[in-house]
């Protein structure tokens, strides 16, 4: 009988080491469920692909998008560094009876601010990260009754989280101005990552350089042909709505919102720039 804790220690020491990974199709991210026992936020590792597989298809039986996706175990630090950002704390894996639930913090040991090297810039909103994960998770899936409360709830959440945070904006390398992505109803909407991963999947061609800026100061640097923020846009892709203040007083709290007219994925055109 398989030993979960051990053949997952066992293919991290092996280079040619193996592992199954359950993404969303909904956030191009890992799959993330809330354990009912536990209600630890965990993501799905499986050592066969076609165990992997038959786990998507009971998902997919009930209208949840999911694809898997091979790991080779040289990528493994880099998934398990990336999940502290997602603010997952678990692992789920096969095991002997049932699947075995692994704390991250078994495994790799979260990197601190006080880690960091001298001068460098800590950007990270594991839990605005999270909150936007299962909210783009379940906006995306077949409503039920309890779909629209749910979401509500959510909304509250992510907007109050980002209020809290700071965030990486793009700019053009070339002094171009800004990137701005343009939906097809041509509003456009300016991206925004919660952290260096995010900010990286979106500049694989290094065109762009990332600044951080406080949420409380995101009306004196968003750009004015800009509606509102688009978050990860490679992952949750979530457009927020900036409400402009013109009294002095409210510039430095931006107030929030959700469209929901703007949520899904394929309503993104293309990106173009925009010099301020």
């Amino acid at each position: 009988m398989l030993n979960g804790r051990k053949e997952l220690l066992t293919r991290l020491a092996d280079k040619e080491g193996e592992f199954f990974v359950l993404i969303s199709a909904c956030t191009r991210e890992p799959y993330v469920e809330c354990d009912e026992e536990t209600f630890d936020d965990k993501v799905f590792l499986y050592f066969d692909g076609e165990e992997a597989k038959q786990a998507a298809q009971t998902l997919a039986g009930k209208k949840i998008p999911v694809t898997v996706t091979r790991l080779e175990s040289k990528q493994m630090l880099f998934f398990f560094t990336n999940l502290y950002a997602m603010g997952v704390n678990a692992i789920e894996i096969p095991d002997e009876e049932k699947p075995a639930l692994v704390q991250l913090d078994e495994i790799i040991k979260k990197r601190e601010k006080a880690d960091m090297p001298d001068g460098a810039v800590w950007v990270e909103n594991p839990q605005l990260h999270l909150t936007a994960i299962y909210f783009a998770q379940e906006m995306r899936k077949p409503a039920t009754p309890e779909t629209k409360q749910r979401l509500l709830e959510l909304q509250e959440e992510i907007v109050a989280d980002f209020r809290k945070g700071s965030f990486l904006f793009a700019l053009d390398k070339e002094g171009q101005g800004t990137p701005m992505i343009k939906m097809k109803n041509e509003d456009k909407f300016q991206p925004v990552f919660t952290d260096a991963v995010e900010f990286g999947r979106f500049n694989r061609e290094g065109r762009f350089r990332a600044v951080v800026v406080e949420s409380d100061k995101l009306n004196k640097v968003l750009d004015k042909n800009a509606k509102g923020v688009i978050l990860n846009i490679m992952g949750v892709n979530l457009p927020l709505v900036v409400n402009r203040n013109t009294s002095e007083a409210e510039q430095e709290a931006p107030k929030l919102q959700m469209d929901p007219k703007l949520q899904m994925a394929q309503e993104i055109d293309k990106l173009v720039k925009n010099t301020k």
